[in-house]
């Protein structure tokens, strides 16, 4: 997929240069305007902590022992995967400081930034120029994107890996060949060591080349797609299984279970337990025992109200997921701000209010693009690999509104998926743009009577 600035008309490279720059301008602003009240607290705290004892200790380990004691012990253990930490243990030199965590920072607004661009080039992949730079103009403006980088979390990291995987797509799709199926595969591997939801999503893309590529073809893409994925994760199983005789810590995805079989997020509908409705339930500790005590006390919980759980598993999880409003923050902030640009700065307000306004209607549009791209490529007027790799976009936020659907479906977990739902929406009106245009064609075409 290359692409050069002969491949780009004025108006489209002059476009991008701009969104570029302003989305340079939001994200730099915002690290630099924006002060989180605590940075260091729940997972933020333990990326920073598994950080410095990998790098100064050399163990795996959220625990903080003494941190003036180097050779102070510290319990390995597995709760969270390695690759956030693994990234953090290039700035995190020494104790928390402002100047450590403004490195973390600077180098995640950098990354947002060139996600802007990576996305793009995903997006012309499978819309035109034009249509991509309106999606990267999205991506440019998101509120959720450009605020996550005052944070020490994943979403930043995680949403740059995502948005590279869709071009590795969209390059296998131009010309498939192993070699790139493998690579498809260790940059998934990768990226579900950043954020281990994505683990099973191979499985899904299986799917994806068997249906495309024919059960020969696609077997083999689908074996060199887990050679590279087993060689990018396998270590951490391993690890695991040497240093602590499991293959993996449990307790995130009975975290994950359990914090989503509560109604609205609330326990026993009352509006103080909102977002935090394990802390009011009194079985808490009881239901969190392990995956089947949770999985028990799902199953008890629809057979005494089963509408309104399954109200709440089929219908509510997704839009919960999709919404706006971080449940457990405000807004688009994770973690409580004493101050940001969104609250001063008129720029920084008008696209907040932009990109809030447009929400729903993306959301909607991203839907309608999701189900067209599975239509009948006869059907489709667009060339067929632009028509794969929409297809893969949609097969991705399938996949993760199903796995929320079973979990907790904060929407914190959403935001590294806004360049696809970004690119999905746009796809709406760029098909039903091309086939009205081609409608009408057809239509010259026919001679008169």
């Amino acid at each position: 997929m290359k692409l050069t600035s002969k491949d780009l008309s004025p108006f489209v490279l002059v476009f991008l240069g701009i969104i570029f720059i302003c989305g340079f301008y939001l994200r730099i602003e915002s690290i630099r305007g924006t002060e989180v009240t605590s940075p260091l607290i729940h997972d933020a705290g333990n990326y920073y902590m598994y950080a410095y004892n990998l790098r100064h200790k050399h163990i795996y380990s959220s625990e903080v022992g003494n941190p003036d004691n180097l050779k102070s012990p510290v319990t390995p253990d597995a709760v969270r995967s390695p690759g956030y930490p693994l990234f953090l243990t290039l700035f995190v030199d020494g104790l928390p400081h402002k100047k450590i965590i403004y490195k973390i920072l600077t180098s995640q607004m950098i990354i947002s930034t060139l996600t802007i661009l990576v996305a793009f080039l995903f997006f012309q992949s499978f819309l035109s120029k034009v249509w991509g730079t309106v999606a990267a103009l999205l991506v440019a403006l998101s509120p959720h994107l450009i605020v996550a980088n005052s944070y020490i979390l994943t979403e930043t990291l995680f949403c740059f890996f995502i948005v590279v995987i869709g071009c590795l797509i969209s390059l296998f799709v131009a010309k498939p060949s192993l070699y790139t199926a493998g690579i498809i595969g260790a940059a998934m591997g990768i990226a579900s060591l950043v954020r281990p939801s994505l683990q099973y999503f191979p499985i899904a893309t299986a799917f994806f080349l068997v249906f495309h590529y024919g059960r020969r073809k696609g077997t083999h893409f689908i074996l060199m797609m887990l050679l590279g994925f087993a060689l990018t994760f396998t270590p951490w199983i391993i690890r695991n299984v040497k240093t602590l005789n499991i293959i993996a810590d449990k307790s995130l995805m009975i975290n994950f279970l359990h914090h989503g079989l509560y109604p609205d997020f609330t326990f026993d509908e009352t509006p103080e337990s909102y977002g935090f409705p394990y802390r009011d339930d009194p079985r808490s500790e009881e239901i969190s025992k392990d995956v089947v005590s949770v999985l028990k006390e799902i199953a008890r919980r629809f057979r005494l109200e089963p509408l309104k759980h399954l109200k709440w598993f089929i219908l509510k999880k997704p839009v919960s997921f999709w919404s706006w409003n971080i449940v457990q923050g405000g807004d688009a902030f994770v973690y409580s701000v004493s101050r940001s640009p969104y609250f001063s700065s008129k720029f920084f307000m008008w696209t907040h209010h932009l990109m809030h306004f447009l929400h729903g209607w993306l959301i909607l549009l991203c839907l309608f693009g999701s189900l067209m791209a599975w239509l009948p490529i006869s059907i489709i007027n667009l060339p067929e690999k632009s028509i794969y790799v929409a297809r893969f976009a949609s097969i991705l936020l399938i996949y993760f509104t199903i796995i929320h659907m079973l979990g907790a479906p904060f929407p914190r977990y959403s935001i590294p998926l806004r360049p696809f739902l970004y690119g999905m929406a746009l796809f709406t009106p760029y098909f039903l743009v091309i086939s009205i245009k081609k409608y009408r064609k057809n239509q010259n075409l026919i001679p008169s009577r």
